[in-house]
This record gives C-alpha cells, sequence and structure tokens, in this order.
C-alpha cells in the first residue's frame, strides 16, 4: 500500500474555546501518541485532511505525516488511530494519529471487497454481509487495500467463512472461531395483497313479499269467499 502524506504543525493552545476557533479557520485539532513519549499536540488544514480521506482507505494506510514547528523536522510514520465527527454535520472534530515503525507488526482494519456475479444472487437471492471489515495482523508496509473474496460460485444458502480466506504473504487474520464473512440467502418471498370477497345482498327491485300460509285453514278462509 502507497504511503499518503500528511502535514501538520504544532498547536499550542488547549480547550473547547481554542478549538473551537480552529475549525472555524478551517484547521482540526489532533493528537499524535507515541510509544513510550508524550503526545503531541497538533493542527491539521482540514482541506489537506479532506484529500486525504478522499484518496482511498485511509484509515488503514501508512501515512508519512511530517510536523512544522518552525525548522527541517523528519517525516513519521502514523495510521489514524480515530476520527471524531460531528453527530449530523459530519465535520470532522478531532483526529487521533498514532506514531508506529515499519518493522512492528501492527493489527488495522481494512474492508472487505467481492468480485465476481453469484450464482445465488443471479437466481434471485440476496447478498448478506456479517462483516464488511476484517482484522488483519502484518508489518506496516504489508497492508493489504482490501480482503478480495470470489462470490462466482456461490448458490444461495453458501457462506464464506473466514477460515476459508487466503491472505498474502505476511498477512494474518486474527481469530478464535470460524466465523462468517458473507452469505447468500434466498429472497423473501412477496407478501401477497389481500383482497377480501364482500357478499352483496341484492333485492330485487319490485318483488313480492313472501307470504307465509297457515296450511289448509287459510286455503278454506280463501275458498268460501
Amino acid at each position: 500500500m502507497t504511503a499518503m502524506k500528511l502535514s501538520a504543525q504544532l498547536r499550542d493552545g488547549s480547550g473547547k474555546g481554542a478549538a473551537r476557533k480552529l475549525r472555524r479557520d478551517g484547521k482540526i485539532p489532533a493528537i499524535l501518541y507515541r510509544r513510550g513519549e508524550d503526545g503531541l499536540s497538533l493542527v491539521v488544514s482540514n482541506d489537506e485532511f479532506s484529500n486525504l480521506l478522499a484518496k482511498g482507505q485511509a484509515k488503514a494506510s501508512v501515512i508519512r505525516l511530517q510536523v512544522k514547528d518552525g525548522k527541517e523536522s523528519p517525516e513519521r510514520n502514523v495510521l489514524i488511530r480515530e476520527i471524531q465527527t460531528h453527530p449530523y454535520k459530519r465535520d470532522v472534530y478531532h483526529i487521533d494519529l498514532q506514531e508506529i515503525t515499519m518493522d512492528q507488526e501492527i493489527t488495522v482494519k481494512i474492508p472487505v471487497e467481492t468480485v465476481g456475479d453469484s450464482i445465488g444472487v443471479e437466481m434471485g437471492g440476496i447478498m448478506e454481509f456479517k462483516r464488511r471489515e476484517l482484522e488483519v495482523t502484518c508489518l506496516p508496509g504489508n497492508i493489504p487495500d482490501s480482503i478480495v473474496i470470489d462470490i462466482t460460485e456461490l448458490d444461495i444458502g453458501d457462506s464464506v467463512h473466514v477460515e476459508s480466506i487466503v491472505t498474502p504473504e505476511g498477512v494474518t487474520i486474527p481469530r478464535d472461531v470460524n466465523f462468517t464473512i458473507l452469505t447468500v440467502v434466498g429472497a423473501a418471498p412477496e407478501e401477497e395483497e389481500e383482497v377480501e370477497e364482500v357478499e352483496e345482498e341484492v333485492e330485487e327491485e319490485g318483488a313480492e313479499p313472501e307470504v307465509i300460509g297457515k296450511g289448509k285453514e287459510a286455503d278454506e278462509e280463501a275458498s268460501e269467499e
């Protein structure tokens, strides 16, 4: 995975008021965590960081960070540890960065990518993802862009489990159980519209009312008249 670049400056102010002012000025407060050292309070350009995120899987990429403090400073290898965003505006409020060394393994999450057209999906099934990201452990320079799964032969009822995944050399997927990554399920039956049959009673216009006679007595009375 190609390393991305990001520049930052040391941050003097602290607190919510200083952070709000930075955001109004188009900047984002950040902190760089370093092993065995205190964290560095930084500020980065909102435009630069947005462009970085737009390039691809920045959350799982090695980033070459240069901290500008008025003099030449060496680039540091870092990973994005956390991005805090506004609850509904999606504006980036704060960034946590973690400094890493290229000769020590790390664990990061990378996306799952599928290729091919599933037989089961073509027959009307639905692809269900149980995991859209997978944790992998490897050296920073070996982080893959994604875990690619060929779904061409998957029929309805078939699943892909983690033990069947072939990872690149030097990359492992830590796991305790053989969990499911994705599966093809049958489509839910369409709900038939229930049509209620209503029986209508139709009375004929001008129909004579039914007369119930009293047997022979009624007939005799009619004949005497």
